[in-house]
């Protein structure tokens, strides 16, 4: 087991097959495929390949090989590896390719304990200091008499704080004779798991200079050109502020020999998963005496002992600049009171919120905004609709009268019915003018 140049995770496991035949990556009979699975890595592929097998049926060694599809921090987990057996019969000798009936999978498993780490920057760069990560603003402000415990070394879930601290060493600064300022902080993630380090003499600079092996690179402070400073990772802001410049951190602001930062990590998760993130500051140490003189002086004494060293190293310089080293990585070291130091971000991306699907709102509601085409349409769907119904109208009307007409003349066609005597009816008529009796 071992990491390859890119990063990736690279692990050789040998087999013996306990039955006649051998295993497969492949048949053309079967529609199942040998495969490599990480329950604790979901995100994470892998191609598997069978380096050497013996030339037999009877029981043979096989030798694999697996390379993860990319690279990540950590490759800690549980691996499952399925293998195709492929079976034959005793009569059939072995052949290339190999002549077999394929069967259901054999599934077993690799408990891998793996992690990249960043080398710590050299004490020479770092000027002693200690730098922090931490989840809790309390312990962000707190003078660190009770000590930071686990809390130094957490994951951060997505919309969490991340609070950055650095210190100088506490031995070091005794009776508060240090003063610590940041002065820039930088984010990076690296290429096919790259883990940026600093190490000028190996030309590596970590977070400081764009190079091929950085997917993504941030200034995200500095406090001298805050105006150069990237604000946000594509919608998403930073949100970073310095100590100073938050009024609710005077009481880490007051402690000499300790200075901080502070940004949101919501912006970190949206690299996909084996991203990983690192963060870079550059600060300055300055003794109190000095402090005091005024920023960059030193003393006459310093300087007499010191300019033979500065010639040198003047010479040097001049050197390492035509050779591409970047401007700040020039000014770190104990001769400018400059210190840098690098640490991983570890994201908890288990209570990851999934992003809610966007909805095409045009695929969707109808627009409201008719064309002139639809309008005459409209008016014409409009006045067929009103024929229509006058029609109707008109012939329930004239049904109507029918029926009323049909029921009169069934009436008209009845005979009158006669009385119920026998004798002859007669009229008697009388003359108002006729005072005569008949």
């Amino acid at each position: 087991m071992r990491i390859n140049e890119q990063g990736r995770l690279v692990v050789n496991f040998r087999t013996e097959a306990r039955f006649r035949g051998l295993f497969v990556t492949s048949h053309p009979a079967s529609p199942l495929t040998s495969m490599i699975m990480c329950a604790d890595h979901p995100g994470l592929t892998f191609n598997l390949s069978l380096v050497r097998s013996e030339p037999t049926y009877n029981q043979p060694m096989q030798q694999w090989t697996f390379v993860s599809d990319f690279a990540v921090r950590d490759y800690s987990g549980t691996y499952t590896v399925k293998l195709v057996p492929c079976t034959a019969p005793p009569s059939v000798e072995y052949t290339l390719p190999p002549v077999c009936n394929p069967r259901d999978p054999v599934t077993f498993d690799l408990d891998i304990r793996f992690q990249q780490v960043s080398d710590p920057v050299a004490a020479e760069f770092s000027l002693n200091t200690q730098m922090l990560l931490l989840s809790k603003r309390t312990l962000w402000l707190s003078d660190g008499s009770m000590g930071f415990g686990q809390e130094s070394d957490t994951a951060f879930s997505e919309g969490d704080i991340i609070y950055g601290r650095v210190m100088v060493d506490p031995v070091q600064n005794l009776g508060d004779s240090f003063i610590c300022n940041i002065e820039k902080v930088f984010l990076c993630t690296g290429t096919d798991g790259y883990v940026p380090k600093y190490n000028p003499d190996d030309f590596e600079y970590g977070c400081l200079a764009d190079a091929p092996s950085l997917l993504y690179r941030f200034k995200i402070i500095d406090k001298a050109q805050p105006e150069t400073q990237a604000r946000t990772f594509g919608s998403i802001s930073f949100n970073a502020l310095l100590a100073v410049d938050d009024p609710q951190a005077l009481a880490l602001v007051k402690q000499p020999g300790s200075d901080g930062f502070r940004l949101d990590s919501a912006a970190l998760f949206q690299v996909s998963t084996g991203r990983e993130w690192y963060i870079h500051t550059i600060y300055t140490v300055r003794s109190r005496d000095n402090a005091n003189r005024g920023i960059g002086k030193r003393s006459v004494e310093y300087h007499q002992v010191t300019q033979h060293h500065r010639t040198l190293q003047t010479s040097s310089t001049r050197s390492r600049r035509s050779a591409g080293v970047p401007a700040l990585a020039e000014e770190i070291g104990l001769e400018n009171d400059r210190g840098t130091n690098i640490l991983h971000i570890t994201l908890d991306r288990s209570s990851q919120r999934q992003p809610r699907p966007k909805i095409n709102i045009q695929n969707v509601v109808h627009p409201t905004v008719s064309t002139p085409r639809e309008t005459s349409e409209d008016h014409l769907l409009m006045i067929i609709g009103i024929v229509v119904g006058l029609l109707l109208t008109v012939l329930l009307l004239v049904l109507v009268v029918l029926l009323v007409r049909s029921r009169q003349e069934k009436k008209g066609s009845e005979p009158p019915k006669g009385s119920s005597s026998t004798e002859p009816m007669m009229t008697h008529v009388m003359d108002s003018n006729d005072s005569s009796e008949v």
